[in-house]
């Protein structure tokens, strides 16, 4: 059995603060805990539970959502897998964002020009070759 460690142990190692673990709680994310003389005991499994809401709230999963992910235990886990398909695209074209992001910051740590619109630097093709289908930085 693992240890019991109390609302505040959680808090520091998992970096999420005592209400937020609460609200959890109170929504159903987080089971109830254990009381020992009326202080919330958690057994240290939910520290990988944090983790996974940590990681899905990133994935842009909205609290409603991550508790169905969390609550999916039917086999084959249709609700879970519906739920991930949908957020994948997302997250490639978060990616896909943020790749591109990427260029024009290590573009500007070493262009020289004054303006972007005046860039002898080539950065108007980098931005095109993103193939997000957004309008670039180019007038």
């Amino acid at each position: 059995m693992r240890s019991q460690l109390p609302i505040g142990e959680i808090a520091r190692r998992s970096g999420t603060a005592a209400t937020t673990l609460r609200y959890y709680e109170e929504l159903g994310l987080l089971r109830p805990p254990t009381r020992l003389g009326g202080r919330r005991m958690y057994d240290e499994s939910v520290l990988t539970r944090l983790k996974a809401i940590d990681l899905c709230k990133i994935s842009g999963f909205t609290l409603d959502e991550i508790k169905v992910l969390l609550a999916d235990e039917t086999p084959g886990r249709p609700a879970t897998r519906a739920l991930a398909a949908a957020k994948l695209a997302d997250i490639d074209a978060r990616i896909a964002a943020l790749t591109q992001a990427r260029t024009i910051v290590e573009w500007g740590l070493r262009c020289t020009c004054p303006t972007i619109e005046t860039c002898t630097c080539d950065i108007h093709p980098m931005l095109d070759a993103g193939g997000s289908g957004r309008q670039t930085l180019e007038p």
